[in-house]
């Protein structure tokens, strides 16, 4: 019998379970219902109020299908659930008490990973889980991580979730509960899934570094080190090595003495497991310490020993090699060859055993590692050494027949380096096979795949040119030859302009630049340098550049030019990208029809900016590169060749200033180059205003303009007087011509002058300005006939045979008679 204390709990549950029944709160109705239920089962109001908690839960199709999953395992049910969660709009009270649900419950099923994870991805079933973390960590840990990944994942999320916590106290404790946690999961012996706990460590270091500072002790260190092993699944290992870097970041010096703590103490035990573990955990850090790496590993006695002590380890296990011994002691070369002194030690105590192991074809990853770290010594030497035949066959021999992808991308590696040797970049660029399987591995490897970064190295050495030094630099290598008592190192005739331009055909033939495309979206700055790299070295021959338009070099170039593909780099980065990127759109410009390749898709606007940002000079030393500001004065020229004043008038705009300084240019390439763009760009009204709109420095650029038509280059002579033909055209610029004391002078000088081409353009531009209408042209006839014109004309004429120019004089004499 109920007593009526109980009574009255029983009927203020009720009514406060049809309160939450009405709030949609089901789960709280839930609650308060199983007291009642428990107080007094056979109470008919309790009764009454089950069934209608039954109706409103079959209202939410998720919270029906999900205890149906749960109390029959029915797959379909489950399915449903979870197709429910992914792609309908769940309530936050479904969420939660969805969440509860998977939560009282022990499945372990692939389905209740999946169910739970999905759930989590909801705001309120996070804060559910928050609620559960803050008062039972380790029952939650242990529950989802048996669980399943899913799960596991969720739990981390909402650890790192500032949102699913009402107290960031709360919060952080939680993030160190877990942390510990993973911790000592990665202690129990026989662990399965360790990566899940390594991805919880790693994640929390890098997100809740300072509230985990002090928790940082020789013990997780050990745990996360041991993790490194190069016998642990590649999974463990990534998790392992974004852990170590954040320890290292975050404990600097106290986490460099315990990491070399752990290191020592493995080796002192002379054990081929703790080796093992040792040189795993040494290779990894190499990359993020290596002045603290290389100390230990040039520490007296290792590297002398190391050999020796890989023998014996052979002889103690009974004739049997250790595989992974050698492995792992080659990971540790390898990573150590970043390392001047380091790779010099390796050349004076290893070579002997590398040579060894990488002849070993049987030896799989053994030997691909070992002539992947002979490339890279050997090349340290000095470049011009003669290279290791062997060592270059069996590294292309790794490129066309294993199957093995580490393999492969070691040789790839190795090529990278053996390939800055030029008698190794003309054996790669003459066999055919390994170039047709380079081209193949770029055209069918993923964006980011792990072989572009090496296959793309490689085309690039095949492709660059020697750089060329002017005099200064020339006399600075002598005397740093005279200072170091050697002499300067003779240049290799196979790395000549010759030679690499053969090299550079060779490469275009291969049709790979429209792949370039691919590998070039979302790449490291690294990527794309390499990709500019090449596309500059392949333009420096004029034959190239038209192939490379019809290969769609121009699309990449402006995209990488202009920044539409993101650089996820430094800012130094994306300014050299762009620099490099410009120069090699500037040289296809120059010898392409811009006509043919711009449209209104890409528009030839779009090359503006990259060639004038050719034009300024470098920020640092405040000189400009005299050969990218030539390259880029010729192809903005061919660019304002096009019949649109629209982009002439933004040149005008843009690059004006630098334009007219480079007009005064004493390098007479430079000069030359700028007054013919000057030539191109007369025929828009805004350069027209430059020198005829009547304002002093107008009077003083018409006072250069004519200068330049009286200078001794040919060329420059040439360019200006097309440019002042086209000027003259304006009423104010003859005004402006005639202010001037030689300005009558030097047209008629242009008349007299030996070539052709000139004495026509000096024609046109008496003809202009005698035609010029009013007061104007009667001014301009004066100081023709002033400056003897008539008899200056008619000997002009005498030698002259051409009928248009004949034409041109005949009309300036009648104007003149």
């Amino acid at each position: 019998m109920v007593s009526l204390v109980d009574q009255d709990r029983v009927n203020t549950l009720i009514a406060a379970c049809v309160q939450l029944i009405d709030k949609s709160d089901l789960q709280g109705a839930a609650k308060a219902l199983k007291e009642a239920s428990a107080l007094a089962p056979e109470n008919e109001g309790v009764k009454n109020t089950w069934y209608l908690l039954q109706q409103a839960e079959q209202k939410s199709p998720l919270l029906v299908q999900l205890k149906k999953y749960l109390e029959q395992k029915s797959q379909q049910d489950g399915e449903d659930a979870l197709r429910y969660v992914r792609h309908h709009q769940v309530q936050a009270n479904e969420a939660e008490s969805a969440m509860n649900l998977l939560l009282e419950s022990p499945g372990l099923e692939a389905l209740d990973d999946k169910l739970t994870g999905a759930l989590l991805q909801r705001p309120a079933a996070r804060n559910l889980l928050a609620s559960r973390v803050n008062v039972a960590p380790t029952v939650i840990f242990e529950q989802l991580w048996q669980r399943g990944e899913e799960s596991f994942s969720g739990l981390l999320a909402v650890v790192l979730d500032g949102s699913a916590w009402h107290q960031q106290d709360d919060r952080s404790s939680a993030q160190r509960d877990i942390f510990q946690l993973a911790i000592g999961k990665m202690m129990d012996a026989g662990l399965e899934h360790p990566e899940r706990a390594m991805q919880a460590i790693a994640r929390l270091l890098t997100v809740t570094a300072k509230t985990l500072q002090d928790l940082i002790n020789q013990d997780v260190f050990d745990v996360v080190l041991s993790a490194l092993d190069v016998r642990e699944p590649p999974a463990l290992r990534s998790q392992a090595m974004l852990a170590i870097s954040s320890l290292l970041e975050i404990t600097r010096e106290r986490g460099e003495r315990m990491l070399t703590d752990f290191v020592t103490t493995k080796v002192h035990e002379r054990k081929c497991q703790d080796y093992i573990i040792a040189f795993s955990a040494a290779a990894a850090v190499f990359p993020i310490i290596p002045s603290v790496a290389a100390t230990l590993f040039l520490t007296e006695g290792f590297i002398q020993t190391l050999v020796p002590m890989l023998h014996s380890n052979t002889v103690a296990i009974g004739q049997r090699k250790s595989h992974k011994l050698e492995l792992a002691a080659l990971e540790l070369l390898n990573a150590a060859c970043i390392d001047k002194s380091s790779r010099e030690a390796i050349r004076k105590y290893c070579i002997g055993w590398l040579r060894e192991v990488s002849s070993d074809c049987s030896s799989g990853n053994v030997s691909s590692l070992g002539t992947l770290i002979l490339a890279k010594i050997s090349q340290s030497t000095a470049e011009s050494s003669n290279p290791d035949d062997d060592l270059v066959a069996n590294m292309t021999r790794l490129i066309l027949v294993s199957e093995n992808v580490d393999d492969k991308q070691r040789a790839i590696e190795g090529l990278a380096y053996s390939s800055l040797n030029p008698k190794v970049k003309e054996e790669l660029v003459n066999d055919a096979s390994v170039l047709k399987n380079l081209a193949d591995l770029l055209k069918n490897q993923p964006v980011r795949g792990p072989l572009v970064y090496g296959c793309l190295t490689i085309l690039s050495n095949l492709t660059v040119y020697r750089p060329t030094l002017s005099d200064e630099e020339k006399k600075i290598s002598h005397l740093k030859a005279y200072a170091d008592a050697s002499k300067p190192a003779a240049e290799d005739p196979l790395d000549d302009d010759a030679h690499v331009t053969a090299r550079c055909k060779t490469v275009l033939g291969l049709g790979v630049l429209p792949i370039f495309a691919k590998h070039s979206k979302g790449a490291s700055a690294a990527i794309h340098l390499l990709i500019v790299r090449i596309f500059f070295s392949i333009s420096k021959e004029q034959k190239h550049r038209g192939p490379m338009a019809q290969q769609g070099a121009i699309g990449l170039l402006l995209q990488l030019a202009n920044g539409s593909i993101a650089i996820p780099n430094q800012a130094a980065d994306r300014v050299e990208v762009s620099k490099v990127a410009s120069h090699a759109l500037a040289r296809i410009l120059i010898s392409t029809n811009p006509a043919h390749i711009f449209s209104s898709s890409v528009p030839a606007s779009s090359a503006t900016r990259p060639l004038l940002s050719l034009l300024t000079p470098d920020l640092s030393s405040q000189q400009r590169d005299l050969l990218q500001t030539f390259e880029a004065l010729l192809a903005l020229t061919n660019l304002a060749s096009i019949e649109d004043n629209t982009l002439r008038d933004s040149i005008v705009r843009l690059s004006w200033d630098h334009v007219e300084d480079l007009l005064l240019s004493s390098n007479v390439m430079i000069q030359r180059a700028s007054v013919e763009l000057v030539c191109n760009l007369m025929a828009s009204p805004s350069c027209v205003a430059k020198f005829a709109d009547g304002t002093p420095q107008a009077a003083k650029r018409m006072q250069i303009l004519l200068a330049l038509a009286d200078v001794e280059d040919v060329a420059t002579r040439r360019a200006a007087g097309g440019a002042l033909a086209m000027l003259t055209e304006w009423d104010a610029a003859v005004r402006a011509v005639l202010d001037k004391d030689r300005g009558v002078r030097v047209l008629l000088e242009m008349c007299e002058d030996d070539g052709m081409e000139l004495r026509h353009r000096g024609l046109a531009c008496l003809l202009n300005v005698a035609s010029a209408p009013g007061d104007v042209g009667k001014r301009a006839i004066e100081k023709i006939k002033d400056e003897g014109g008539i008899e200056r004309l008619k000997m002009v004429l005498r030698r002259t045979s051409d009928p248009q120019m004949l034409g041109l004089g005949v009309e300036v004499l009648k104007l003149l008679a």
